[in-house]
């Protein structure tokens, strides 16, 4: 998959931002940002699942809603592995944005958001 992941990023028709809902740029910046945070190491049992592969799949999933299962066929990585890297991911830009990103802590802002993406 990885070289599936870098015919993407190659292809100029767009089909990356379509895959990942977001630019190549935007994505290289997540990921100088994340990967010190889910970078792994190999071992003598089987190589790391490169950090690029990891935020690829997280981003996948948050865009698209596309199951454990279907990012398993989709990426060539087992079930059980897709479960463990998502959250990992997840937790991680969580750690590495939390300056640049607000998440709502009231109800009040969730519905300001929500009335934000009605007007879309």
């Amino acid at each position: 998959m990885e070289n599936q992941l870098m015919e993407l990023v190659a292809e100029p028709s767009g089909e990356f931002k379509k895959f990942t809902r977001m630019s190549l740029e935007d994505f290289e910046y997540l990921l100088n940002k994340v990967s010190p945070v889910i970078m792994k190491q190999d071992t003598q049992l089987r190589k790391a699942i490169p950090a690029r592969m990891r935020l690829a799949v997280t981003l996948r999933f948050l865009a698209s809603g596309d199951s454990y299962e279907s990012l398993h066929f989709l990426f060539k990585i087992s079930p059980q592995l897709v479960s463990e890297i998502i959250p990992e991911v997840c937790l991680a830009l969580n750690q590495v944005l939390k300056e640049e990103v607000k998440i709502p802590s009231t109800a009040e802002e969730w519905l300001d958001i929500e009335n934000g993406f009605a007007l879309i």
